[in-house]
Order: C-alpha cells, then sequence, then structure tokens
C-alpha cells in the first residue's frame, strides 16, 4: 500500500508541474492601425482579456471592455488597465461582440459607452 500511496502522489507531482495550455483566444480586439490590441480568452468558467499592444488609456481616461448579445445594449464587463481583466462568466456564445471604447477616468457612468468605440471583435469558437 505504500508503495502505490508514493506511486500517486508522484504522479500528481508530475502532473502539477507539466505546463497548462493556455486558453484558447476567442476574440482579437485590435485598432485599425494594431498600436493597441487585446487578446480575449476562455477557460474554466472565466472571460479574461489582455492587452498585447500598445500602453494604457491616457491620463484621466481609462480602457473600457463591454460585451454585446444580437439585438442587445452593450454591457460593461470592466476596465482594462495594466493586468488583465478576468471575470467570471459563462463562455459567451459565437457571434456575440467584444467592444472597447475610451472613458472618462472610472468608466462610463451611464451604463453605456460615452467615449469613443475604439475597436470590436466578434466572438469566435
Amino acid at each position: 500500500l505504500s508503495g502505490a500511496a508514493a506511486a500517486a502522489v508522484l504522479v500528481l507531482g508530475v502532473v502539477m508541474l507539466m505546463p497548462q495550455a493556455p486558453a484558447p483566444v476567442i476574440a482579437t480586439l485590435a485598432a485599425e492601425d494594431k498600436t493597441l490590441a487585446f487578446e480575449a480568452s476562455y477557460a474554466d468558467g472565466e472571460l479574461t482579456v489582455t492587452r498585447v499592444a500598445g500602453t494604457p488609456a491616457p491620463a484621466g481616461q481609462v480602457h473600457e471592455l463591454w460585451i454585446i448579445a444580437p439585438d442587445t445594449a452593450p454591457v460593461s464587463l470592466g476596465l482594462l488597465a495594466d493586468a488583465p481583466l478576468t471575470v467570471a462568466a459563462a463562455k459567451p456564445p459565437t457571434g456575440w461582440v467584444l467592444a472597447v471604447s475610451l472613458e472618462p477616468a472610472g468608466g462610463s457612468t451611464t451604463g453605456a459607452p460615452t467615449g469613443p468605440v475604439l475597436m470590436t471583435a466578434e466572438i469566435g469558437i
């Protein structure tokens, strides 16, 4: 029995040390000139959006992430800062849209984008 327990511990240790596959990218949002871009990935009940190009919003402003279901108003998922934004969520269906707007510091106060929408991307997979 002790041999089987030791083997189980060894297998568990090896599995935990194996690199985890990155979450699949479900959308890439990019400005037309590609100077600002975000990748959205989904795994294990979490949507994560990471800036992959560009810099944070100018002082006094912030990038805000929106999700838009067909024929509905945008819903804010949060503010995009230096760190990736992770939101607990069901997997967004293919065909829904993610958008990033430029908002005043603290984000939109109206529940809808108030600044320019800088980029959008349809969710795939």
